[in-house]
């Protein structure tokens, strides 16, 4: 699968431009995606999704993440477009 997606460097780049500020490094990036790549062999993308909430803190409903990941996993153009800018992320029901 290498090469079909952006770099660590253009994914570190892309984060940080979202959020509008330097939040990451290339070195902390790929820590969280070795950290991500055992969860997922220990437990698969629900473990994955857990240990990616606890890394960044997020203050997420695990089943709307998950049903998020679901719908960029079906389709992954979804989640490059919402990432750059050119669809907004859906909005959970609360």
């Amino acid at each position: 699968m290498a090469g079909k997606g952006p770099s660590t460097k253009e994914m570190t780049q892309l984060i940080n431009n979202i959020l509008g500020h330097n939040v990451l490094t290339e070195k902390q990036l790929n820590q969280i995606l070795e950290g991500a790549k055992r969860a997922n062999e220990r437990g698969g993308m629900s473990a994955v999704l857990q240990y990616l909430m606890k890394v960044t803190q997020a203050d997420v409903d695990a089943k709307e993440l998950e049903n998020f990941a679901d719908s960029v996993k079906k389709n992954p153009q979804m989640g490059m477009d919402m990432l750059q800018g050119k669809k907004n992320v859906p909005k959970g029901k609360r």
